[in-house]
């Protein structure tokens, strides 16, 4: 290997590489652009669409929209200081954490084709080789100053530009060039596709049909993109207020999706607008295209768009919305003899609504943006965003992060691998026993412990129980952020959530609701109607004392069938008093047990 890396140093001149791209396409041709426009056919997510991209060659600003039917319009706007996104339900906020504010300055830079000329402040060296024959390219790694490092291929004969890959937080992203041709003197691809390897169903790829090249630049081609107007409060109200509810600790919310009977929706801060497979079916809504989501599972699961008329929480109402339509399996949906669990609702609500959720009076109270201001007490805490999820600045003994502010996340707060790792908080703790949970995309695992402190702006949280976890896929994986807290850490608040102005308020609770904790130490799931399955036993536990190991299935909770109960049933009869005891019926494998369980 040593040999290798040798040889490819001694071989390789980055900067010469990269003059031979410039000559090859188009050399002082490129001095009479200063903006370039491609439009053309997309293809993503089983859909086609159009697309168009517009790039200021001049100082590296940029513009990508695009439109798939039924899926709807997305936009991500660079206007030379500022990273905007529109997403597919018309809303709009800033990619502003520092992720995507140095990734900015890396897409500014290839932009502008800041490779023509190298003394421009980015560091480059020869990685290697990719390919072999006609489709052998060197590799070489840019760093432009401030910006996230990218990988750029180039063709060892044609001198083009192969592909573009750019490390993300839980993935890799790559950019592919094909179909070269000739336009007003300089060479652009006619064929680009862009996919992570974490996620390659969801890779969109465009056929330019036309290239516009301008001597100018528009400034207004690069402005943030217009909030849709697809948004009304209802009987002339200002605020609406509805119950909310703790299901398992799972937040729930109701909503009528066009004009029916209100369903029960998880309130996920993290999350979008979906509807599980069973639910679209019950409203009638088909799914169309095909692709893959992904979230706090360490995988991906497969997914629809449709569309509907309306979506509405108490009197704030959303107008022609799309959402991802998900078979999640039974264990999402569940909730035995009661209506079955509809889906997620999020990013599109706090975009538009001021959103405050008191948790000790179960209510969700929701406000017009454009006309809240605050006028509680609480702490102002500044968010940002990477993607779709709210960061806060917070600590973990003493140790700074960003971390997702997740309203989705129903138990405990959760450091992630790198955080732990970089801060030596891995070797302190991470030794308590393994915790089993699960999201969008499947399973996540970590290792109970109680960390000694938590702070955010202020407030500090002593002996806090945290999943120490080192995921390798999912959002869990994310070597950018610090961790997710969630109802733990929420819950000891009445936290309104304002996007207009980038700001979390905390008031603290004097009584906060008590979490109970499991006394059984049976870690559980319900995949089918007619048993509780066991995934995992606690060392030393109530459950452990009897002999109850992982796989054993519960068929009966104190007399009742385990068809009666939900998964969220179960969770309130296991954080029951100490010394209640419990009746069970326990199938191992043939053998069908009567067991008698103390919760300790």
């Amino acid at each position: 290997m040593i040999g290798l890396i040798a040889s490819v140093s001694l071989a390789c001149n980055a900067a010469a590489l990269f003059a031979q791209v410039a000559v090859a396409t188009g050399g002082a041709a490129w001095n009479r652009v200063g903006e370039i426009t491609a439009s053309g056919r997309l293809v993503s997510s089983g859909l086609r669409g159009t697309a168009e991209q517009r790039d200021d060659i001049r100082d590296g600003r940029y513009a990508r929209w695009s439109m798939l039917p039924v899926k709807g319009g997305e936009a991500e706007v660079y206007d030379g200081q500022s990273l905007w996104a529109r997403d597919i339900s018309g809303g709009v906020h800033p990619y502003d954490s520092w992720y995507p504010r140095a990734r900015a300055v890396t897409e500014a830079f290839l932009t502008r084709r800041g490779y023509h000329d190298m003394p421009s402040g980015a560091v480059t060296r020869c990685v290697g080789f990719t390919g072999s024959g006609a489709d052998r390219a060197e590799m070489v790694r840019v760093a432009p100053r401030g910006g996230i490092p990218a990988v750029v291929a180039i063709d060892t004969r044609s001198h083009l530009i192969d592909s573009v890959s750019i490390r993300t937080p839980i993935t890799t992203d790559v950019t592919t060039y094909d179909d070269y041709r000739q336009v007003g003197g300089i060479v652009l691809p006619f064929s680009i596709s862009t996919a992570s390897l974490f996620e390659p169903a969801n890779g969109d790829r465009v056929e330019v049909t036309r290239y516009t090249l301008s001597p100018r630049v528009r400034a207004a081609d690069f402005v943030r993109p217009r909030t849709e107007g697809n948004t009304r409060m209802l009987r002339g109200a200002s605020v609406t207020s509805v119950p909310i509810a703790l299901e398992g600790n799972q937040l729930f919310v109701w909503a009528s999706i066009n004009g029916r009977a209100p369903m029960p929706f998880v309130l996920d801060s993290g999350g979008h607008a979906i509807l599980d497979g069973v639910a679209a079916k019950t409203l009638g809504l088909r799914g169309t295209g095909g692709g893959v989501s992904g979230g706090a599972g360490a995988g991906t699961i497969a997914l629809q768009y449709t569309r509907v008329a309306s979506v509405r929480i108490g009197d704030a109402e959303l107008l022609d919305q799309p959402f991802l339509v998900i078979p999640y399996p039974y264990s999402f949906y569940e909730r035995g003899r009661r209506v079955p669990l509809a889906g997620i609702l999020g990013l599109e609500w706090f975009e538009r609504y001021a959103t405050r959720i008191d948790y000790a009076r179960k209510r969700l109270t929701l406000t017009p943006l454009a006309s809240f201001a605050y006028r509680g007490r609480g702490t102002a805490v500044p968010i940002r965003f990477q993607e779709d999820m709210p960061l806060a600045p917070a600590a973990a003994d003493g140790n700074a992060g960003d971390f997702g502010v997740d309203t989705g996340n129903a138990g405990i707060l959760i450091l992630y691998g790198d955080f732990l790792r970089r801060t030596g908080l891995l070797a302190k703790y991470g030794q308590g026993y393994t915790v089993h949970g699960g999201g969008t995309g499947g399973s996540n695992t970590g290792q109970l412990d109680t960390l000694a402190r938590f702070g955010i702006e202020g407030h500090e949280i002593p002996k806090l129980l945290a999943d120490f976890t080192q995921m390798k896929t999912g959002a869990f994986s994310s070597w950018t952020e610090a961790g997710d807290l969630g109802l733990s850490v929420l819950s000891r608040f009445t936290p309104t959530f304002d996007y207009a102005n980038q700001t979390l308020y905390l008031e603290p609770l004097a009584h906060p609701p008590v979490i109970p904790r499991n006394r059984t130490g049976i870690g559980f799931t319900k995949n089918g109607p007619d048993a509780i399955e066991v995934v995992a036993v606690r060392p030393n536990s109530a459950a452990a004392a009897l002999g109850i190991v992982a796989g054993d299935q519960i068929l009966a909770v104190n007399g009742s069938a385990a068809r009666d109960l939900s998964a969220a049933d179960f969770v309130a009869i296991v954080t029951g008093r100490a010394g209640t005891v419990l009746r069970l019926t326990v199938r191992h494998g043939t053998e069908t047990r009567e067991l008698e369980l103390v919760l300790r």
